[in-house]
C-alpha cells in the first residue's frame, strides 16, 4: 500500500492546491498593489530636485558667487538622500551652473558659464522675459544671423521653401493672439524656414543649436505683442522680398521684423 501523501490536495485535472503558508506570514492581499500609493521614481525625484535648484539659480533667488546649503540641508528640504543631493548637483554642474569641490562644497558659477542655449535651462527660468540679459543676447544674436540668412535666401530659395514660408505665415495669422503656443509654432517655423532655405550648412546646422533659444524667445515676445496684424504684416514683408529675389530688401525686412522685437521688449 502506497504511504499517504502530505501537502497540496490533489483536484481535477491533475494539479494540485495552493502550499500551505508559513505560520505567522499573512495572506496576500489581491488588491494591495492597487490601493498602495506609488512612490516616485528615481528619475522623477533627480528631476525635480535639479529643477527647483536651477530655478533658484536662474530666478534670481541665490548670485554667482553664492554658496549652496550643505548636502545635509539640501536633502532635508528635499526629503531625500545625500546621494540624490550629489546627483543633482553634478547635472547642474554640467550644465555650468555649479561648480562643486570637496571639503569646500559647491557656488554658484558666473552667468558666462551658465550653457543658456540649454534647452533644460531655458524650460527651467522661471522668467525668461524678464531676464534682461538673456533676452538681449538673444536679440543681438538673431540680428547677427538672420537678415543675412534671409539675404542668402532671397538669391537659393525654391518653389518649395516659398510655398512651405507662406503655409507658416498663413498658420501665424490664423492663430495669433487666440492661441499663443500655435503662434511660436508657426513663427518658429518661418524662421527656421529662411535659415534652411539660405542652403548654408553652417547656419542650418545652427538652427539645431540655438532652436529652444529660439522658440524661448519668440514665445515671449509672442505673448506681449500687441498688435499682431503688425508683427504678421512684417513677416509677410519678408517673404514678398524673397519671391522677389530681392536680397538687400529680405535684408532690411527681417531687420524690420527685428526691431519690432526690440521695440515690444522695451516696453516691458
Amino acid at each position: 500500500m502506497a504511504p499517504e501523501r502530505h501537502g497540496g490536495s490533489k483536484v481535477p485535472g491533475g494539479s494540485t492546491g495552493p502550499p500551505r503558508r508559513r505560520p505567522g506570514r499573512p495572506a496576500p492581499n489581491p488588491g494591495e498593489r492597487a490601493i498602495s500609493p506609488s512612490k516616485p521614481s528615481g528619475a522623477r525625484i533627480h528631476g525635480q530636485i535639479v529643477g527647483t535648484l536651477a530655478r533658484d539659480v536662474l530666478g534670481g533667488a541665490v548670485a554667482p558667487g553664492d554658496a549652496l546649503p550643505n548636502e545635509d540641508l539640501l536633502a532635508a528640504r528635499f526629503a531625500v538622500s545625500r546621494s540624490s543631493v550629489r546627483e543633482a548637483v553634478k547635472t547642474l554642474a554640467a550644465k555650468g551652473l555649479i561648480e562643486s569641490r570637496q571639503r569646500v562644497g559647491a557656488r554658484i558659477r558666473p552667468r558666462a558659464d551658465w550653457h543658456m542655449l540649454d534647452p533644460d535651462l531655458l524650460a527651467w527660468h522661471p522668467d525668461i522675459l524678464h531676464d534682461r540679459p538673456l533676452m538681449a543676447g538673444l536679440l543681438e544674436t538673431r540680428r547677427i544671423i538672420e537678415p543675412a540668412a534671409a539675404e542668402l535666401a532671397a538669391l537659393r530659395a525654391t518653389a518649395e521653401d516659398f510655398a512651405a514660408l507662406a503655409a507658416s505665415l498663413d498658420a501665424m495669422a490664423d492663430a495669433a493672439p487666440r492661441d499663443l503656443e500655435a503662434c511660436c509654432e508657426a513663427d518658429l517655423a518661418f524662421h527656421g524656414g529662411i535659415i534652411a532655405a539660405s542652403r548654408n550648412v553652417v547656419l542650418d546646422g545652427l538652427v539645431a543649436t540655438i532652436a529652444a533659444a529660439l522658440r524661448a524667445s519668440l514665445r515671449a515676445t509672442n505673448s506681449i505683442t500687441t498688435d499682431q496684424a503688425r508683427s504678421v504684416a512684417a513677416h509677410r514683408a519678408v517673404l514678398d522680398a524673397l519671391r522677389r529675389r530681392d536680397g538687400a530688401g529680405a535684408r532690411a525686412a527681417m531687420n524690420a521684423v527685428l526691431d519690432n522685437t526690440e521695440q515690444d521688449l522695451g516696453a516691458v
